[in-house]
């Protein structure tokens, strides 16, 4: 079960479908690339602050194993070590960014993976928003999810069954 976290853009205008677009799904749990490359990941997240952090405690940590003697392969372990901190600390660091620059979080969701996880958020995040009416004139609102598209082709299809019935009667 992979979970994550979901965020919101500050100032989120325009239609429920424009501001789904801009939603961030943040993992909760240990993120391969981040504990492999965690500066290449933090540059490409824009978490500058916490690349300069990284940075600077990683130096400083290589710094202090050369200045006590200890042998440049202690010095590689501990540094792995910080990395695979890091890996299962990445989304929260990503997640406190965000909300720093005053994105709100929106949800928890569970699932398989992530496409599972957006559906299900999706499926109860389109439905909570207001419709919108739009330059068209037309009020656009949620999208119904597949579940409720079933039940009613099979309402409109018992109901045409006993027009059908009701007429040979």
């Amino acid at each position: 079960m992979t979970v994550f976290n979901v965020y919101e853009p500050p100032n989120a205008r325009g239609t429920p479908l424009e501001r789904a677009e801009r939603i961030v799904f943040v993992k909760d749990g240990f993120l391969w690339l981040a504990a492999i490359f965690p500066a290449l990941w933090l540059l490409v997240k824009g978490l500058w602050l916490e690349l300069v952090v990284f940075v600077l405690a990683v130096g400083a940590l290589t710094w202090g194993f050369e200045a006590v003697g200890a042998s440049p392969a202690a010095s590689a372990v501990v540094v792995i070590i910080v990395q695979v901190v890091f890996g299962y600390e990445a989304g929260a660091i990503y997640g406190a960014a965000l909300e720093r620059r005053g994105w709100r979080p929106a949800a928890t969701v569970a699932g398989r993976d992530q496409v599972d996880c957006e559906r299900r958020f999706f499926e109860v995040w389109l439905r909570s928003q207001p419709a919108e009416q739009q330059g068209d004139g037309a009020v656009h609102g949620p999208v119904p999810s597949w579940t409720d598209s079933v039940w009613q082709r099979a309402r409109d299809a018992m109901a045409i069954g006993r027009r059908l019935t009701g007429a040979k009667a």
